[in-house]
């Protein structure tokens, strides 16, 4: 069983080679998508740049670099997923009114405090196919059920698992 410091390790091998102001504008970069899909599902580079206040060039090589990291592009070049997508998943998260999926159990944990709301998850379970669901805030997790409900996380790179993020990880 890995612990966190391999979880710490496994993630941070993503970031590899970048200095630090990179890897900040992409953290920024990721926010902002997950907002700006929240808000209304697609992040065009404008609208990316505009949010981070970086100019449409700039904004679209921020974009290429979150690609390699695992977002969701459509043929326009626009993001429609970044750990939350209107693209349907096994995944459904209820948040502000509006019906949204993210890409794996463990995004609906972190994403209602990256958008500081309150959110409604159901998921189904992988192994008996019962639907868990729980209430999750910017704080954690208030209610969930079954109450014998447990969520387990593939590490990329770790125990023979791929480097691999995005709608089509393991996790």
């Amino acid at each position: 069983m890995a612990s966190v410091d391999d979880a710490k390790r496994a993630w941070a091998r993503s970031y590899d080679g970048l200095g630090q102001e990179e890897i900040d504008q992409r953290v920024l970069g990721f926010a902002a998508l997950v907002h700006g899909i929240a808000g209304h599902g697609t992040v065009s580079p404008e609208e990316f740049g505009m949010e981070l206040g970086i100019d449409t060039s700039r904004a679209k090589e921020v974009f290429e670099g979150l690609s390699t990291i695992g977002v969701q592009v459509d043929q326009s070049g626009n993001v429609v997923g970044a750990a939350l997508t209107a693209l349907e998943t096994p995944h459904r998260i209820e948040v502000a009114g509006k019906e949204l999926y993210a890409w794996c159990a463990l995004d609906t944990l972190f994403i209602p405090g990256l958008l500081g709301e309150s959110a409604l998850v159901e998921s189904q379970c992988p192994i008996s196919g019962e639907t868990v669901r729980l209430k999750v805030t910017p704080e954690g997790v208030q209610e969930f059920g079954p109450t014998e409900a447990v969520i387990s996380v593939v590490l990329p790179g770790v125990g023979g698992f791929p480097m691999q993020i995005g709608p089509a990880s393991p996790t």
